[in-house]
């Protein structure tokens, strides 16, 4: 193998190339899901490093990301600006300010690849890999973590899902960052190492090996009827004033017309205030009793201070329990900020500044003799998490409300990543939303029955309670921080020893 090319005569143009590629990269995901682009992309950005210093590396890696997550994140200025009443001004800032800080894990990534030599070396075939997938890991803890546009998503309906039982999303991440650098490796080397490098450039396809997702788990009970209230309230409408009557009187009608074992509700229908609504619901948890069904409402909840508010998901009629959301979303569910600055950062037009956090110890939700694996909105996004909550359910139910991003790629790659949810824990999933896209997905990710978006409907179908654990479920991203920070470490050493 001979060393790599110079780049000098790209040096000129490095800085309009990288964000370019940055932009490419997100046609990987929904609702494009071209997923070479991520690949080819990502290979662009590593050869951009290769001749020049850490910084620059990093200064290219960070232009990269402000791009990728411009374009593939840009909806959260529609939360903020369009529904959130934010000005314009102040949405572009902290949309900006997103951008920028999720750069921030490209730019380490392609730091750190530079400054340990990676791109040429012979153990970088594992430390490039290694240091994505712990930018991810990183990304999706720090300060809350927001791990939305995870590489290991554009594995969505290819051979490469297969490995999502296994290893997870970030797992899925190492295997796609193995195959853009080996794409790297493959355009200079010679002789036998060409071959050898393009094959594990196409290591992806290699889970069309591996037993189908579903073979990890079993069906654990015979088949149950389900149905999703798709009540499709736009969220500028949502807590107009004299609509929440309206709008609640239509999610009883379409609860008492389904014909189901279990009904579930969307995040938050507007049940405010709090305090006048408990005969409604007693009302609607008789009706579900005398069906023998169960009704899990998405509601917000008093607790026992004035100022506490959850979003819960209740059950009524023959469930039982509550579930009460544990991973809020800052700056949307609640600020950490001091009080002085709250008038300033409170964008979102709630009826509550803020939320508080459920336990983490808490009694599951049952329904027909199964344990149910609760998500809202937002905690589906947190695989580790998501396994861990689910670890004991035969059942997944995520309620979500994606008329924040109304019109925007949002919906669409929110669906990806509850597939995804599904894939990892050999369960069936139902997805609840407001405005769409809800369905029911396969232990396999499949969508066996899904909705149209911005429409009011009641979805219906079979799901089969399953049980098993998956490898995935078993471990979650424990094993990968491991992994990926004993491969860092041994690259550091090796690195260090050069300079004895």
């Amino acid at each position: 193998m001979t060393d790599a090319p110079s780049a000098s005569t790209w040096r000129r143009f490095d800085v309009a190339f990288a964000p370019l590629l940055g932009a490419v990269a997100t046609l990987g995901f929904a609702p494009i899901s071209f997923w070479p682009a991520a690949v080819l992309a990502l290979a662009g950005l590593f050869g951009l490093c290769v001749s020049c210093s850490w910084k620059r590396a990093a200064l290219l890696g960070w232009l990269f990301g402000v791009t990728h997550f411009g374009t593939g994140v840009y909806w959260v200025f529609i939360s903020t600006h369009v529904y959130g009443g934010a000005p314009f001004w102040l949405g572009v800032t902290l949309a900006a300010v997103l951008f920028a800080y999720l750069a921030i894990y490209v730019a380490m990534v392609c730091a750190l690849g530079t400054w340990l030599q990676a791109w040429r070396s012979r153990f970088g075939w594992l430390l490039v890999p290694a240091a994505w997938m712990l930018a991810e890991l990183l990304r999706g803890w720090v300060y809350s973590g927001f791990p939305w546009l995870s590489l290991g998503y554009v594995a969505l309906d290819t051979p490469a899902e297969r490995f999502a039982p296994l290893v997870g999303t970030h797992g899925l991440s190492f295997i796609y960052a193995l195959s853009a650098y080996a794409l790297l490796r493959s355009a200079w080397a010679r002789g036998a190492t060409r071959p050898a490098a393009l094959m594990a450039a196409l290591s992806p396809l290699a889970g069309s090996l591996l037993p189908a997702p579903e073979t990890w788990t079993h069906d654990a009970a015979p088949a149950l009827r389900v149905a999703v209230v798709q009540g499709n309230v736009p969220q500028d409408e949502k807590w107009e004033r004299g609509r929440g009557a309206e709008i609640m009187q239509r999610y009883r009608a379409m609860t008492l017309a389904a014909d189901a074992d279990i009904v579930a509700w969307p995040e938050v229908v507007p049940n405010r205030p709090l305090d006048l609504v408990e005969d409604y619901f007693a009302e609607l948890d008789a009706r579900m009793k005398e069906r023998d069904a169960a009704l899990l409402a998405g509601v917000l909840i008093r607790g026992t201070r004035e100022d506490e508010i959850y979003n819960s998901i209740l059950a009524l009629g023959s469930a039982e329990g509550r579930y009460d959301k544990q991973h809020l979303v800052p700056f949307g569910e609640y600020f950490p900020i001091p009080d002085w600055l709250r008038p300033v950062m409170d964008v979102l037009g709630t009826p509550y500044s803020d939320f508080s956090r459920g336990s983490s110890r808490h009694e599951p939700i049952t329904a027909r003799g199964q344990t149910l694996g609760i998500s809202i909105c937002f905690e589906d996004v947190f695989g580790s998490e998501f396994a861990r909550e689910s670890r004991g359910a035969s059942l997944l139910v995520n309620a979500t409300n994606d008329a924040w991003f109304a019109g925007s790629s949002a919906p669409h790659q929110h669906l990806g990543i509850a597939r995804f949810r599904a894939l990892e824990n050999g369960r069936w999933l139902v997805r609840a939303t407001n405005t769409g896209i809800s369905a029911l997905i396969g232990p396999d990710g499949r969508l066996a029955v899904r909705s149209q978006q911005y429409a009011t409907e009641l979805l219906s179908g079979q799901v089969t309670p399953r049980g098993g654990l998956t490898p995935y479920a078993r471990y979650r991203d424990p094993p990968l921080w491991w992994a990926a920070a004993c491969i860092l470490l041994v690259g550091f050493m090796l690195h260090m020893k050069k300079f004895r």
